[in-house]
């Protein structure tokens, strides 16, 4: 699945490859740098089998980090983590260097009720909530920036990796013109369900 091509709908603006990732649809006016969405180039082979291994990833998020080392897109509202290679250093004077959100850094500072069960893969912007994949079932959650242990309602869910992707990127990009604004609140940019009320 190319991200790519889920996000046709914005203009092209300034867009910019990098060694690292593509830049699509500048939005100066939230920063001169600043990029509607960021989607980065595959994982390396050698960086993705050591976090494979490292943190039982299921075989489907294996396959789209293959494919795109994870994604910063609508202004941050939504991230899809990828993988560092060890011991890898961040050039932070250059903003097309910056990798994507480390999986392995998210997952060991953000412990899921069923860590054995679950393993973080993006975040929403919007209030830091999570999306978990379950290991063994394929389905995800979406999980409070806080991970209570217990909660009074089941987190939300979609069945599959595919359809979380395939429902929420078109779902985003009608919040947003065709340049890169936002037309809502930044709440609404969390799933319906997931949203608290005023």
């Amino acid at each position: 699945m190319k991200l790519i091509k889920l996000l046709s709908k914005f203009h092209s603006f300034n867009d910019r490859e990098s060694e690292a990732a593509f830049f699509l649809t500048n939005v100066p006016w939230v920063a001169p740098q600043a990029y509607l969405n960021i989607i980065f180039k595959p994982a390396p082979t050698d960086a993705l089998n050591h976090v494979k291994t490292a943190l039982a990833l299921p075989a489907s998020f294996c396959e789209l980090l293959g494919s795109q080392n994870g994604a910063i897109m609508f202004s941050g509202a939504l991230c899809i983590y990828g993988v560092h290679k060890p011991r890898q250093l961040l050039d932070r004077s250059n903003p097309f260097a910056l990798p994507p959100f480390d999986i392995e850094l998210e997952n060991s500072n953000w412990p899921p009720d069923d860590a054995e069960r679950l393993v973080a893969i993006g975040a929403y912007g919007a209030d830091g909530s999570r999306v978990c994949m379950d290991r063994f079932k394929l389905h995800l959650e979406l999980w409070p920036r806080e991970a209570p242990r217990l909660r009074s309602s089941p987190p939300l869910l979609w069945e599959s990796l595919d359809q979380w992707i395939l429902s929420e990127i078109p779902r985003l990009s009608m919040l947003f013109n065709e340049t890169g604004k936002l037309l809502v609140a930044d709440a609404e940019t969390l799933p319906l369900q997931s949203r608290r009320p005023n």
